[in-house]
């Protein structure tokens, strides 16, 4: 799981005997910097066995540093405030563009489909053929941009309405999605974990969204830039069990694309 920034091994300076606090405080600091390690590699800058750097990794994940994987692990970073719909509009555009573009094309004619919050989701709308003819439920008022142009039919979802999320949260959204069952259900990520799944920091979103998960019929499908993995928020939406789908950039980590398909995932990069 190395970064193109770690540093070969050759020409780095040796760190010596460190004591066992010593040697994790450093495997603290390198992986809060490079946000993903390899164990080989650790294991060759302390000058230790990876059986010793695993065991390191064990107690470093109890103290909610990180997260395991099988050949390494990644930084466990927390959401506390979810970023403004208007602020996530600009952010990682390419990457939105290629994630939308190849879940678009999940969409078939006659489908209905759960459309979870967030921008992402509405480029999903952006991306679909003007012509195909679905059925769209959601509390994304987002999805009111772009209706114009599609042939879909959609179904907004009432309720209390949030402008730093443009959707509607709470209890009435939730309840109306009991009176459907969704094909696929569509869910932008600011936080995927592979211990905790997607978390937000909003208890409006996450009541709506939770709803959509259990009345999806079929697949339950994660859109995520790479770089929101590993993101944990305090409230969950969705467990990493319930996950079937999940459509990321190129820019995945190949040790975290191999864990989530060992989960039975199916990983599709965009």
């Amino acid at each position: 799981m190395a970064s193109a920034d770690e540093p070969s091994s050759t020409g780095r300076e040796p760190v010596g005997k460190l004591i066992p606090a010593e040697r994790r405080a450093r495997i603290a600091a390198l992986i809060g910097s490079r946000r993903s390690l390899r164990i080989s590699w650790l294991a060759e800058q302390l000058g230790v066995s990876e059986m010793t750097v695993r065991r390191d990794l064990e107690r470093l994940q109890l103290t909610g540093l990180l997260s395991r994987t099988h050949g390494g692990a990644i930084l466990k970073r927390r959401l506390v405030e979810a970023p403004l719909y208007v602020e996530n509009v600009a952010a990682h555009a390419e990457e939105k563009r290629r994630i939308t573009r190849a879940a678009a094309a999940m969409i078939k004619p006659g489908d209905t489909v759960f459309l979870g919050s967030g921008t992402t989701t509405v480029e999903v709308l952006r991306s679909i053929d003007p012509e195909l003819h679905a059925s769209v439920v959601t509390h994304n008022a987002g999805a009111l941009e772009v209706m114009d142009a599609l042939s879909i039919e959609l179904f907004l979802l009432g309720g209390s309405y949030r402008v730093q999320s443009n959707a509607t949260e709470g209890a009435a959204p939730a309840e109306l999605v009991g009176g459907f069952y969704a094909s696929k259900m569509f869910l932008g990520a600011d936080c995927l974990s592979l211990e905790e799944g997607v978390t937000t920091p909003s208890m409006g979103l996450a009541e709506v969204e939770r709803a959509m998960v259990r009345h999806a019929k079929g697949e339950v499908i994660v859109l995520v830039d790479s770089s929101k993995i590993g993101i944990v928020a305090d409230i969950a939406i969705c467990s990493i069990e319930r996950i079937d789908v999940v459509v990321v950039d190129d820019g995945i980590d190949e040790d975290i694309r191999a864990e989530l398909e060992e989960l039975g995932i199916e990983v599709v990069v965009a």
